[in-house]
């Protein structure tokens, strides 16, 4: 009987319970996947959004939508009144950012508002646009696909490729609070028809432009910020005459597998020096010209490791130069001599390009490929 009751009664609950109430369609739906934001002459905020379209009489998949404002948060509500259907929050995959932008002003002030909305995507990737972010933006993808997933895919490959960082909005907000180092952010143009990662871009303390890396540099700084989540490709053009070849002919490709650091710091008279020494493994991928590997390989390990250090040593000092910190050498300082630390930790990038910085790697060759 109390078996009987208890099961009147459950069924009586679920009879009276309305379910999830008015049914949500996905052709409703707006899913923006890209924010891109520049300025424009008169210094206003200009956001283009790119939103999913799962609608089957519409002939794109995706919509871009172009608003100028004073704020991002403003831009919403101008969003709302042109997209037709029901702007869903998280889903964000990319904020792009015009170079001419981070010219004149610090961009994490424009970019407050993501960050204090919990239903906002703070994993979505932040990308320099060299060049026009409009351009960027109303491409034709008719033969690649949505605007969002291309541009999330091309990001996010040529990261696993090693020839440029990656830089979550989580990160961006990290590296601009963290005195010790300076943000790095993939930079990407647009070619003819296409989008191209061109390397990095380089910000100061205070958030504005700085400097831009190519790809190698890209990598060089993967090396240096000691990020070997996968191998690391370098192309290195060496001396012809030591291995008797041509000029044209004198190229050599490496991938980096492992790398072991040793950071040491020490201030003699409030001069900072930074020695750091690399154990660097790494596997031949290409070789264009003829070498006895059984006798001369000695000769290639060293070769690459004076070309390895010639390169880090001109990206350190192109670093210093522009008085940016992307390597997180100031992490090392801090951890090692905090009340040393303290006395340069407002000026940092100063500080970092009046250091002497030694650079002394170690490579040996691990592997030379089948063909030997």
């Amino acid at each position: 009987m109390k078996k009987w009751k208890a099961s009147c009664l459950i069924w009586a609950a679920l009879l009276l319970i309305t379910g999830c109430g008015k049914a949500v369609y996905i052709e409703t739906q707006r899913f923006i996947l890209t924010h891109a934001i520049e300025l424009n002459d008169e210094k206003k905020l200009v956001m283009y959004t790119s939103s999913s379209v799962f609608s089957r009489d519409a002939k794109e998949r995706y919509k871009i939508t172009t608003t100028t404002v004073d704020t991002m948060r403003e831009s919403k509500y101008k969003l709302e009144s042109k997209i037709n259907g029901n702007i869903a929050s998280g889903k964000l995959q990319s904020i792009l950012i015009g170079k001419n932008m981070l010219q004149q002003t610090n961009v994490l002030s424009y970019l407050d508002v993501l960050f204090r909305d919990p239903k906002n995507e703070i994993n979505a990737n932040v990308i320099v646009v060299d060049g026009s972010v409009k351009e960027v933006m109303y491409m034709k993808m008719s033969d690649k696909g949505e605007l969002g997933g291309v541009i999330k895919q091309l990001v996010e490959s040529t990261y696993k490729g090693r020839i440029s960082v990656l830089t979550t909005l989580q990160k961006f907000h990290q590296q601009m609070m963290d005195s010790a180092i300076t943000p790095c952010l993939t930079e990407m143009r647009a070619e003819k028809n296409d989008l191209v990662i061109s390397g990095t871009t380089l910000l100061h303390l205070d958030g504005t432009y700085a400097t831009s890396l190519n790809n190698q540099e890209s990598s060089l700084l993967l090396v240096l910020q000691h990020n070997m989540n996968n191998p690391i490709p370098l192309t290195f053009h060496l001396p012809a005459e030591i291995f008797h070849t041509d000029e044209e002919m004198s190229y050599a490709s490496i991938n980096i597998r492992k790398a072991k650091a040793n950071f040491k710091t020490k201030f003699e008279e409030n001069h900072l020096t930074i020695d750091i020494q690399m154990k660097v493994q790494i596997e031949l991928m290409e070789r264009m010209f003829t070498l006895d590997m059984e006798k001369q390989s000695k000769l290639l390990e060293q070769a690459i490791e004076q070309e390895l250090k010639k390169q880090c040593d001109a990206l350190i000092k192109k670093a210093q130069k522009h008085q940016v910190d992307p390597f997180g050498f100031g992490i090392y300082v801090r951890s090692q001599d905090y009340k040393n630390w303290k006395k340069v930790e407002d000026h940092w990038g100063k500080a970092l390009s009046e250091a002497t910085v030694n650079f002394t790697p170690k490579v040996a060759i691990k592997s030379t490929g089948v063909s030997e």
